[in-house]
């Protein structure tokens, strides 16, 4: 079921014809080239004729409903394209400008039913014999949207419990949360606020009032002064609310993970099974965020919607921070956690993952979500045992909050590096696709945090330190210290074998640091410690140990800038960029469309021997259309390879005496394809001299 109600017409007034605000502002030149484009622009692979006497397999729908957790609701959420959408960028202005008018004609048509101007989005109905995938596919296909998708009804996410004898709330033991370390340094400020975007609250548990804000009406855009009801019609908002900001140490009932917070609670539906569309859901995030709530919680399905990554960059973008629960389907999210939004899953008891629990690199971070003591709606008295992602995010949201209080100068993104840097690894070392930075840890968060008094916590240990030899050299390079208010580093080394001594005469500004002067074949260790403004110094950071030798690296790039300028690369036209879709290792890579190239200016001078390795992999290439990579000799290209193999391949060559010692030295890589989707991607590129 839907949740708009029979107001909405009235309340958002959008049914008209008339163009938002941004339609008016595009130019009539715009309106008259929208006109006139062509309902698709296909290229020349679209020309292939199919046999007709082979039976063609339908594609699989784009979107697919899991009853339960996310159904169709007979309604879209369309954003036109935006100017730093990929697709935007290969294109130029005033076309984008006049796809972007015909795709809000596109919308108008179909009528409005919402439109939400601060992050460009609208809710359209789906008409009468199509589907959601049907038209989402015929308006993505007009070029003029970033994306169309379903505005669903999603289903609070919760797992019942299946254990009633479990300790309650275990995950505040000091072997997982470590809360009572956190709360000796800070258990929050009435200043900061949660809002829990749910199903409602009872307003009058003996756990709950203490600290709570007025509360707002989703649907009806009401605050509770104006009549709007924030009484729980479902139970799961007062079940969040209560992993949140229960209120402590007043000798009843449960504690919150900020138990002196104020928190709000957004009721998004008027559903008594609790379901909510992804519009109201995202709209209760930004609207908190507008009235100057720090932490928005959503313990709801549909993370993996592009609408909450939207809503998230314009909370970043208010100074508040956007935490949704990653999902109870056991199934691996796919994207890139290092977004705006913070996606969490569940552990259990051991520190395992939860069964349930969703996983992936959508996944930023863990904490205890099976068992969870809470407050429950039943009475004012009331407590439940519960399992989920539902409860996970919550926890996660009152530890931002409380980093928050603690210091309120922090960004949303110092806060997220905090909780990040002082989770426990649990896994595969390092981040990983189960634990994403791993299970959060209050205690040492807290304990990682400035106070707006004197200083006296040291910073944390610098992790990630990598050592790389060079010629009579060692390059060091590491995470970037949390710390907010981080003076530099200093860097101590041992040699083949000897005791540590400090070589930097100085505090480093930046996580990396070359030592020279070295002799080629001996053994050197080093470590790394930070130190902040207050003259506080960390741990020691793990060691790293190199043995500098002749053959050196005289460039490398594995495009993580998301930027090929960035990395020095010179590019021939908008048909060579940095893609998330071409990355071998890591986030990024390099994707060469149509025909284009990409060259670097290396020097080789004194090098007598050049080597140069790379991976790659082409697509949709047709004959004699290569992916090429060649060097420059000073006066002509020579050829290194050309391939058109469509699976990932590194490689390596061993170029010939001219590429060596040589100022002039150029590296390149070029496509000669004739249609946009045939394209070859290169990623990390090295090349060494010897």
């Amino acid at each position: 079921m839907h949740t708009f109600g029979s107001t909405f017409g009235s309340t958002f007034g959008s049914k008209s014809g008339t163009l938002s605000g941004l339609s008016r502002l595009l130019r009539p030149v715009a309106l008259a080239a929208a006109l006139a484009l062509p309902a698709v622009a296909a290229g020349d692979d679209a020309q292939q004729v199919q046999r007709p006497d082979l039976p063609q397999a339908p594609a699989p729908p784009l979107f697919v409903e899991i009853p339960g957790e996310r159904e169709f609701s007979g309604f879209l959420i369309a954003r036109p394209l935006q100017p730093d959408d990929a697709e935007a960028r290969q294109i130029e202005e005033p076309r984008r400008q006049a796809l972007v008018l015909r795709a809000i004609l596109e919308l108008h048509a179909l009528g409005v039913e919402r439109e939400f101007p601060e992050v460009e989005e609208y809710v359209v109905r789906v008409p009468a014999g199509s589907n959601e995938n049907d038209e989402a596919q015929r308006l993505m296909a007009t070029g003029g949207f970033s994306y169309v998708e379903p505005d669903w009804t999603l289903y609070p996410l919760y797992t019942c419990p299946n254990d009633p004898q479990l300790s309650q709330q275990w995950h505040h033991n000091a072997n997982r949360l470590n809360s009572c370390t956190a709360w000796s340094i800070e258990t929050g400020s009435t200043s900061v606020t949660v809002a829990i975007c749910d199903t409602g609250i009872r307003a009058t548990h003996q756990d709950l009032w203490q600290h709570r804000l007025e509360g707002y009406h989703v649907p009806t855009q009401k605050w509770e002064s104006q009549g709007g009801p924030i009484n729980d019609i479902h139970g799961h908002g007062t079940l969040c609310t209560g992993a949140a900001a229960a209120k402590g140490n007043n000798g009843i009932g449960v504690a919150g993970m900020g138990w002196s917070l104020s928190h709000r609670m957004m009721r998004v539906t008027d559903s008594s099974n609790g379901s909510a569309s992804l519009s109201n859901l995202t709209l209760a995030a930004r609207r908190a965020a507008e009235f100057g709530d720090k932490v928005s919680s959503v313990s709801y399905s549909g993370v993996n919607s592009s609408s909450v990554f939207t809503a998230g960059t314009y909370i970043r973008s208010l100074g508040g921070m956007l935490v949704w629960a990653a999902g109870n389907d056991n199934v691996n999210l796919n994207g890139n956690r290092e977004d705006n939004v913070i996606v969490v899953g569940a552990t259990d008891q051991n520190d395992a993952k939860a069964s349930f629990s969703n996983y992936g690199p959508l996944v930023d971070l863990v904490a205890p979500g099976v068992s969870i003591r809470t407050t429950a709606y039943n009475s004012d008295s009331a407590y439940a045992n519960v399992s989920g992602t539902s409860f996970a995010t919550p926890i996660v949201a009152g530890l931002c909050a409380l980093i928050w209080s603690r210091n309120p100068d922090l960004t949303p993104a110092q806060v997220e590096a905090i909780i990040r840097s002082t989770s426990k690894d649990l896994g595969a070392a390092g981040v990983d696709n189960i634990f994403g930075y791993g299970r959060v840890e209050a205690g040492a968060a807290l304990a990682a945090t400035p106070g707006s008094g004197p200083d006296v916590t040291p910073p944390a240990a610098p992790t990630g330190l990598a050592a790389t030899a060079g010629n009579g050299s060692v390059s060091l390079s590491w995470n970037a210290s949390p710390e907010p208010d981080l003076a530099g580093y200093r860097v101590f080394r041992s040699t083949n074998g000897g005791g540590f001594s400090q070589i930097t005469g100085s505090l480093l500004g930046s996580p990396s640091f070359t030592n020279t002067g070295l002799v080629n074949g001996w053994t050197y260790a080093y470590y790394v410690v930070a130190e902040d403004t207050s003259g506080n110094v960390s741990s020691p950071s793990a060691t790293a140990s190199a043995v500098p030798s002749a053959t050196v690296t005289l460039f490398s790039d594995g495009f993580e800038s998301g930027n090929l300028t960035a990395g020095g690369w010179v590019i021939q036209n908008t048909n060579a960029f940095a893609s998330t879709a071409s990355a071998f290792a890591g986030s990024w890579g390099a994707r060469l469309r149509n025909s284009t190239w990409i060259e670097k200016s290396i020097s080789t001078v004194g090098r007598t021997s050049v080597t140069v390795s790379y991976a790659r992999r082409t697509a949709g290439l047709q004959s004699g259309q290569w992916l090429y990579a060649e060097w420059w000799n000073g006066s002509s290209w020579t050829l290194i390879e050309q391939t058109n193999a469509t699976s990932w391949q590194s490689v390596s060559f061993t170029l010939p005496a001219g590429a060596a010692n040589n100022p002039n030295f150029k590296l390149r890589f070029r496509t000669n394809a004739n249609n946009p989707n045939r394209r070859g991607d290169v990623d990390v590129v090295v090349v060494t001299g010897s």
